[in-house]
């Protein structure tokens, strides 16, 4: 090492002392699979198992054990190494095993674990001599550590780490930018967060042109937003590279600035090749510009898009032209009744049209129900006779419709008629749409679902149970000024006793005191 890190190592010395001057016991290595598994884990903010895990391979891990974790590591999302840190925290240091095995290896030849490990450590001491012996060092295993560091609570762990972050962007940009920006970006909004990340950004900025080429690739979503923005503000990306992000890019924002970009810079073929993007928000962008521009045929095609986002803004170029939207639907609906096409019906149509689009009830695809469903509401006619049918339709997005066009009207539906479909034989989804529906009935009928339904074989089912009839007795339950009578009263009482042991004793009182009981 050099001398730095040599003189903070010296101050350990004294320090590993005080703490025990027996030699740890070495864990066992872990597996490829447990490292695998571990680093999954971290990245969901499970990560108690990973710095023991690390230390593992570092102190018996073989060569290839340690590339692998190395690769392992390599590839984790800014939120692994947030997770690490915090676990690496809550290990029992005050252990000597834990600490001396980290501050010997690091008082001899330490590998990158070693470092990564010793600049998580809760001592700032420790901390500092592993960030002087990282910026010392060409690996790049431990570089998201120095993102971390840089925000450290210690002013001396913080101000020896941004030295470091200094070095490593005149020495190597393009590694500074592919290992420290994402978690330096992830970190912003930490107190002392935000210095690392403004630096990287005008690195990007103002650096050698490869730190940006580097960031305008990273499979970081925030590193490539940054680098996009930065790139668009200083007109640093043609036609053809904003066109090919527009229409490729896994990040919604960074395909919605590339298209307007391009739109904005380039010639009338433009918008025609984003016609065929991916993004609904690109496609709508791409129909406006060239309906403005006089082109209808773009917004005729686009009448039939999957995204209402889209069918509107050409539905309004179409209109814009002097032809009236629905009309083109009718023929498609009387040749060719896509899903799409009974969508803008019902977008652009009068009550007229729901005799050409009831038969759609019984569309072949499930998308195509659930589409006339909506249509038909929007154009209100909604009658229970024509709907309750496709209550029980096998695919759930079509029960869903059903249930928002006929809750206003719950109030008027036949209990008895609906209520064999909450029995357990009928599928999940259909039990959750009657129970929505019967919810909205009644205020007696809802207790009554929620109590039956409250031990229901699918979890979410009781889950809506349970939450309605929680939220009924926070909500609603005080200003029920009436009691259930009768029958009802009966049919309540039985089933509070039913369920009892499932509600617990002070829900169960509760509720018998507000029914009256």
């Amino acid at each position: 090492m050099g001398t730095i890190a040599d003189g903070l190592i010296r101050r350990l010395r004294t320090r590993l002392d005080r703490w025990s001057s027996s030699v740890p016991e070495t864990p066992s290595p872990p597996t490829p699979e447990q490292i695998h598994r571990s680093v999954a884990d971290a990245e969901r903010g499970r990560a108690d198992d990973l710095p023991a895990l690390l230390l593992a391979v570092s102190s018996g891990g073989n060569a290839d054990l340690n590339a692998h974790t190395a690769r392992a590591l390599l590839s984790a999302r800014p939120r692994t190494w947030l997770a690490l840190d915090a676990a690496a925290r809550r290990i029992r240091w005050y252990e000597p095993r834990w600490t001396n095995t980290v501050i010997r290896r690091l008082l001899a030849t330490p590998g990158p674990l070693d470092l990564l490990l010793a600049a998580c450590h809760p001592d700032g001491f420790v901390r500092e001599a592993a960030v002087a012996a990282i910026s010392e060092r060409d690996d790049t295993v431990a570089l998201p550590v120095l993102a971390l560091r840089a925000a450290d609570w210690v002013p001396a762990v913080r101000d020896r780490t941004r030295q470091a972050c200094r070095h490593r962007f005149d020495r190597a940009p393009a590694d500074a930018v592919t290992h420290l920006a994402p978690v330096a970006f992830a970190l912003r909004a930490r107190q002392s967060g935000g210095w690392l990340a403004e630096a990287i950004e005008a690195l990007l900025r103002d650096g050698p042109p490869r730190a940006l080429t580097t960031a305008l690739a990273s499979p970081d979503r925030i590193t490539r937003r940054t680098a996009h923005r930065i790139a668009l503000a200083a007109n640093r990306l043609d036609v053809d590279q904003l066109v090919r992000a527009a229409r490729t890019d896994s990040d919604l924002p960074i395909r919605i600035m590339c298209a307007e970009a391009a739109i904005r810079r380039g010639n009338g073929d433009v918008p025609r090749r984003l016609l065929a993007s991916g993004t609904a928000a690109v496609r709508a962008e791409a129909v406006r510009v060239l309906g403005t521009n006089g082109a209808v045929d773009p917004a005729i095609d686009a009448l039939v898009d999957r995204s209402a986002l889209v069918r509107a803004t050409a539905q309004a170029i179409v209109h814009r032209a002097g032809t009236d939207p629905a009309a083109h639907y009718r023929v498609l609906l009387s040749e060719n009744p896509t899903p799409s096409a009974i969508a803008g019906l019902g977008e652009t149509g009068s009550s007229a049209d729901a005799d050409l689009l009831r038969p759609q009830l019984a569309h072949p695809s499930s998308r195509g129900r659930a589409e006339a469903v909506r249509a038909l509401r929007r154009l209100g006619r909604t009658s229970p006779d024509m709907l309750l049918p496709l209550l029980t339709d096998p695919v759930s997005s079509v029960a869903r419709q059903v249930v928002i066009s006929l809750l206003p009207q719950a109030g008027t539906l036949d209990e008895q008629a609906l209520r064999p479909r909450l029995h357990p034989r009928n599928p999940r989804h259909v039990r959750r749409a009657v129970g929505r529906l019967l919810r909205a009935h009644g205020t007696w009928t809802r207790i009554d679902v929620d109590l039956l339904l409250i031990d229901d074989p699918a979890q979410e089912v009781r889950a809506d149970a349970r939450a309605d009839l929680a939220n009924w007795l926070a909500r609603d339950a005080a200003t029920t000024y009436a009691f259930p009578c009768g029958p009802r009263a009966a049919e309540l009482s039985a089933l509070l006793t039913a369920v009892e042991a499932v509600l617990g004793p002070e829900q169960s009182r509760l509720l018998r005191f507000h029914l009256g009981f």
